[in-house]
């Protein structure tokens, strides 16, 4: 054996006493912790990875519920649907049906969350039954004897005007004069309302009821009629063809005039949405009209209007149907009369009041 070969013979230690087979092991053992290390390492990584992905979506998740049932005007969303459960007194709750990967609210701008959620569930609200009609509880009903006065115009007309308008309009010198003689006569205002409750044997009238109605919902009912019967006390019915409202027409109110009237007592009810004549008209076209004044005026006045007043004084047996279908009380005409009972409530007449109506004249037409 050459003594200066570097071949080591079996046995024998390498440098600093490791074998070769230790030394394979100390390589494996080190390539096994660095392994290891490193998969740990990605583990954690991932992990980190997978808790920041849960944070922004429980972060997204409570900005979003956050943001449920606020006011619609609040909300960048698409569409939003009323619950109908609200009081006048009380929002109504809102149901988001958009979608809401467009939202990325600032965090700071996000209201508190305990106080905009609702302590109930839509589901768990009962809603209120509506009014039901009041009907007699007898076989028979009571017809009674009231006297309802019709007023358009309560103003001086110009002098251009034609007979129509002439013949519509009391001036509120004369309007006054009317009201001042029914109070000194001892007659005392009610609504409709009180009659149908008084028809069906429900509650009692004054001795001597009269009821005051204003067709169309001309801006001289408020600016005249309006405080008169404020002044004396007095409350009437207001007849409003809505659409001329919505179009903001300067002859007729607005809808804070309106909603101020009502807030004071005074009742109003529908004229229809653009006073056509109801009889030359399909089913469709009739409902529309009736039903979709009565929704306008109920957004107004928070309250669902039971009466309607046939446009023009139109009407026929269809038009009657059509009205009790839709949930109404009764409907007054512009023809003569003084009694009314159940089974006539959606033709009550009424007393037409004319420009040319003295004081004494109207007191023969309501005795």
């Amino acid at each position: 054996m050459n003594s200066n070969s570097n071949i080591s013979p079996p046995g024998q230690r390498l440098p600093y006493g490791i074998s070769c087979v230790g030394a394979l092991l100390l390589v494996i053992l080190i390539l096994a912790v660095l392994g290891v290390g490193l998969g740990f390492a990605s583990i954690g990584g991932n992990n980190q990875a997978t808790k920041t992905a849960d944070t922004q979506h429980i972060k997204t998740t409570e900005t979003l519920e956050a943001l449920i049932r606020v006011s619609p005007t609040a909300l960048p969303f698409d569409e939003a649907l009323v619950v109908p459960n609200a009081t006048p007194s009380q929002s109504p709750e809102i149901l988001i049906t958009a979608t809401y990967s467009h939202l990325t609210p600032p965090a700071d701008d996000l209201p508190n969350q305990s106080t905009l959620r609702s302590e109930h569930k839509p589901d768990e609200v009962e809603q209120p039954a509506p009014f039901p009609l009041p009907t007699p509880d007898e076989t028979y009903s009571l017809t009674q004897k009231v006297p309802i006065l019709m007023y358009h115009y309560i103003s001086q007309p110009p002098e251009d005007a034609d007979k129509y308008r002439r013949d519509l309009s009391v001036s509120p010198n004369d309007f006054k004069a009317q009201m001042q003689f029914l109070i000194g006569n001892g007659y005392e205002t009610i609504d409709l309302y009180d009659l149908s409750l008084a028809i069906a044997g429900k509650n009692e009238l004054p001795p001597k009821p009269v009821i005051i109605t204003l067709d169309d919902g001309y801006r001289d009912n408020y600016e005249n009629a309006f405080p008169i019967l404020q002044e004396l006390d007095l409350k009437a019915t207001f007849f409003i063809v809505t659409e001329f409202v919505d179009l903001a027409d300067p002859k007729y109110m607005d809808w804070r005039m309106i909603e101020e009237m009502a807030a004071a007592g005074m009742r109003i009810e529908p004229h229809s949405k653009t006073h056509p004549d109801l009889t030359e008209h399909d089913r469709d076209f009739i409902i529309w009209e009736v039903l979709g004044s009565a929704e306008t005026l109920e957004a107004h006045t928070k309250y669902r209007p039971r009466y309607f007043a046939y446009p023009g004084g139109w009407y026929n047996d269809e038009i009657q149907q059509i009205v009790a279908d839709l949930d109404f009380w009764g409907a007054v005409t512009t023809a003569y009369g003084l009694s009314h009972g159940f089974d006539d409530r959606f033709e009550w007449t009424r007393i037409r009041i004319r420009d040319t109506t003295a004081i004494a004249e109207l007191a023969d037409m309501i005795e």
